[in-house]
């Protein structure tokens, strides 16, 4: 139970809000050209932070729906996404200086303060535990999670007396959130510049110093053995266990082109049976046979893991009968490179699959002198390793990000104003 300072305000819902109409118009009467903005719930879920800038991507009424627009936001405004597919609905925004009419959108509660607020205040103040756990209670449903504006109703805000400690604890969180996005951009732009790299250095545009031999050009059936892979949904795995088990989903999502058992790995519950032929060995390689799109053929490549593990669901396991430099084929396989010989062979409409008996139809062309492989491994390593720094300082920041507004928005911590 929080304690707020007494000097503090407490508004009912109804004191502290108006509410105004939203539309419902879907995304395909959206479109990135318009006149007046729109803010879906799925973008307030996902793609926005606590305050609404112009820097954010907003997408825009299609001209043929404008009618359907409903009430005009103003600045200061807040929107709560009504629906989510978990304990994320209730995600605000609350809306800054945009240059252009905005309206709420589908599954959105639209709220016009009543009482004068710090720009920003009631975006992250509605965004904290504090306020979001008297959501807890009122949210229903099974797949889809939901909010009635009777039960938002119900909720309290507790929130500085005085503007100006309003302001100063919006700049504090303000100055971390500024921190966090920096990092993201940073990231983004190192992503990009080791994407180049990879796919300058696989296909041979760019040899680093010291190399000049032919590269070789192997058929992929005669460079790999084909192995088994086992066929286990999700609920036959675990946290838990003692063989790990690469299912293609993380192939596709979780992992990059080298797993280790720094890496989240699930593991085949106990009493699962393998057999030993499915042991996986360090440099063996796991494709994707299976995705949503053509990013089907996603391969890692085993680095070091200290316990046994198998290919799982979906998953092409292929292993290297020529010596290749450690995790070189990791980022081969997933270099456009190779993955362009993929793309005729690529079936299926809603769900894209490749075969074992197609990508035997593929080449493989490396480098002949394995120390060349290594070069240009450890170039790409290297990019990855400053990427993961990045990534952690980034985690890192959101955590104390949360700690502080924790500690601001109930006024454990005060701020001098």
């Amino acid at each position: 139970m929080v304690t707020y300072p007494s000097d503090w305000s407490t508004f009912s819902f109804d004191e502290m809000f108006q509410l105004y109409p939203n539309n419902t118009l879907s995304r395909d009467k959206l479109s990135e050209h318009g006149e007046i903005g729109n803010i879906h719930y799925g973008d307030v879920l996902i793609k926005y932070g606590a305050i609404l800038s112009a820097k954010d991507s907003i997408p825009k009424i299609r001209t043929e729906y404008e009618s359907g627009a409903k009430a005009f936001l103003q600045q200061n405004d807040v929107i709560v996404a009504d629906t989510a597919e978990d304990e994320t609905v209730g995600k605000t925004v609350q809306i800054g200086e945009i240059p252009f009419p905005l309206v709420g959108g589908l599954h959105t509660i639209v709220c016009r303060p009543l009482v004068p607020t710090a720009t920003g205040y009631l975006g992250y103040y509605m965004n904290s535990k504090e306020y979001h756990d008297q959501l807890l209670p009122y949210i229903t449903g099974i797949k889809v999670s939901s909010v009635s504006k009777t039960s938002i109703r119900k909720t309290a805000l507790h929130i500085p007396a005085t503007v100006e400690e309003q302001e100063a604890i919006v700049s504090a969180i303000h100055t971390f959130d500024t921190h966090i996005a920096n990092l993201a951009e940073l990231i983004d732009k190192k992503k990009a510049i080791r994407d180049g790299a990879l796919e300058d250095l696989m296909s041979g545009r760019t040899r680093l110093a010291g190399f000049s031999e032919d590269w070789a050009v192997i058929p992929f059936s005669e460079y790999f053995t084909l192995l088994k892979n086992n066929t286990y949904a999700r609920e036959l795995l675990t946290e838990h266990g003692t063989v790990g088990n690469i299912h293609y989903g993380d192939i596709l999502v979780k992992y990059g082109n080298v797993v280790s058992e720094a890496d989240d790995i699930p593991r085949l519950k106990e009493g699962v049976t393998f057999s030993e032929y499915w042991l996986l060995q360090k440099n063996d390689v796991l494709i994707a046979d299976t995705a949503e799109d053509e990013t089907v053929g996603k391969a890692i490549q085993i680095g070091t893991v200290s316990f046994p593990i198998v290919g799982g669901l979906h998953t092409i396991v292929c292993r290297p009968n020529h010596v290749t430099a450690p995790y070189f084929l990791g980022y081969y396989i997933n270099s456009k490179a190779f993955h362009d010989q993929l793309l005729p062979h690529i079936t299926g409409i809603k769900v894209s699959s490749i075969s074992k008996k197609s990508i035997k139809t593929t080449e493989i062309r490396v480098p002949s002198d394995v120390e060349e492989q290594k070069a240009i491994a450890d170039v790409l390593i290297a990019m990855d390793d400053e990427i993961k720094a990045l990534e952690d300082e980034r985690s890192k920041i959101i955590q104390i990000r949360e700690g502080a507004m924790d500690d601001l928005l109930t006024g454990r911590v005060r701020l001098k104003v």
